[in-house]
Parts: C-alpha cells; sequence; structure tokens
C-alpha cells in the first residue's frame, strides 16, 4: 500500500512539474508575442512571477474540467 501511495504521489508531482513548465512556456511565448508588438522586453523573472501566479488558477480550472468530464461520463 505504501509503494502504491508513493507511486501515486510522485506521479502527481511530475504532472504537476510538466504542468508548471507547460505554464511557464506558453507566458513566456506571450511575452515574447507583447514585447515584438510594443517593442519592450520582459525578464526572466517577470516570466517566471507571471507564470507563478497563474499556476495556481490553471490548476483550479483543470480540477474543474477533471470533474466535469467524470459527471458528463457518469451519465
Amino acid at each position: 500500500m505504501e509503494e502504491d501511495d508513493g507511486a501515486e504521489e510522485q506521479q502527481r508531482f511530475s504532472y504537476r512539474q510538466r504542468l508548471k513548465a507547460a505554464v511557464h512556456y506558453t507566458v513566456g511565448c506571450l511575452c515574447e508575442e507583447v514585447a515584438l508588438d510594443k517593442e519592450t522586453q520582459f525578464s526572466k523573472q517577470a516570466i517566471a512571477a507571471i507564470s507563478e501566479k497563474i499556476l495556481p488558477k490553471t490548476l483550479k480550472c483543470l480540477q474543474d474540467m477533471r470533474k466535469e468530464v467524470q459527471l458528463t461520463l457518469k451519465m
């Protein structure tokens, strides 16, 4: 049982890290587009701060979507 819990926890951690990287990458791409359009630059720290601010909202949205899918599948 403990091995299953450990494996599940590791899987959650891995999923969260991949999601965090995807959000950071996407924010970086969007910042790059805005920077080109507005002729400005975003520091790596600014991109990281924006990513960290967005991540909890992204997780909440994904949880809500998962619940909706589960409810839909039960119908």
